[in-house]
């Protein structure tokens, strides 16, 4: 089911951005949450792995602003899609420090509410991608593994490198990686498994990636390593 969370300290607005987006998505039956502020939200996101596909935050709050939670949402749940609903346009430059979809004016709503979710929908991630789960004490992440680079191991624990940060596991990455999840990526080295689908370029012994990084290719996995990559232009 399609999931969509709205976060507004004004419960009018709050009331009012739920019923239009109803009305905008009622062929689709969304389930809609509402939010009074940001903490609320992120506990919800932290405590459960709660992973709204779309989330419509008020940029002005008294706690959190929008654009701060945003970020967050963007590090705890990277598949889900960002729309701003705001009463000033002042911040159309801020927003742009968030991955986001939309930023809609409360006084437009009723006119742009509709083609920012249908926008937020066409990008959103698919159901049905596999995730990695990184479990801790206070939160759970839900990382779709096309956000995912590489994973590195740093001693008995893994780094993980997504396109937005970087990410620490208590477990190795060949236990993050265990069955289908290891499907997409390229082990290329005693302490590198690189996704496949970040692969710009190899360069002699090394895979050149998306961002920049280059990745070594040792000895023992340089065949495969290199078989996966040329298989890929046949």
């Amino acid at each position: 089911m399609l999931q969509i969370a709205i976060c507004d300290d004004n419960p009018l607005h709050l009331a009012h951005a739920a019923q239009v987006a109803a009305q905008e998505l009622a062929e689709l039956h969304p389930s809609i949450e509402g939010f009074s502020d940001a903490a609320a939200l992120l506990q919800r996101v932290r405590e459960t792995g709660y992973a709204p596909d779309v989330a419509i935050l008020d940029i002005e709050m008294e706690q959190q602003n929008g654009i701060a939670l945003a970020k967050e949402l963007n590090r705890l749940t990277p598949a889900c899609r960002i729309v701003f609903l705001t009463a000033y346009a002042d911040y159309a430059s801020e927003v742009y420090e968030t991955r986001h979809v939309w930023m809609v004016l409360k006084s437009r709503m009723e006119e742009y509410m509709g083609r920012a979710l249908r926008s937020a929908l066409d990008a959103a991630e698919k159901k049905d991608e596999a995730v990695l789960l990184l479990k801790s004490r206070s939160e759970t992440l839900r990382i779709p593994l096309g956000e995912i680079l590489y994973l590195s191991r740093v001693g008995r624990k893994a780094q993980i490198v997504t396109r937005t940060g970087v990410l620490y596991s208590s477990r190795r990455p060949a236990e993050l990686l265990s069955g289908d999840l290891a499907a997409g990526f390229v082990r290329c080295h005693q302490g590198y498994w690189v996704n496949e689908a970040g692969i710009v370029g190899l360069e002699r012994d090394t895979f050149l990636l998306e961002d920049g990084s280059r990745i070594p290719i040792s000895r023992s996995f340089r065949d495969d390593a290199r078989g996966r990559f040329f298989a890929r232009y046949r």
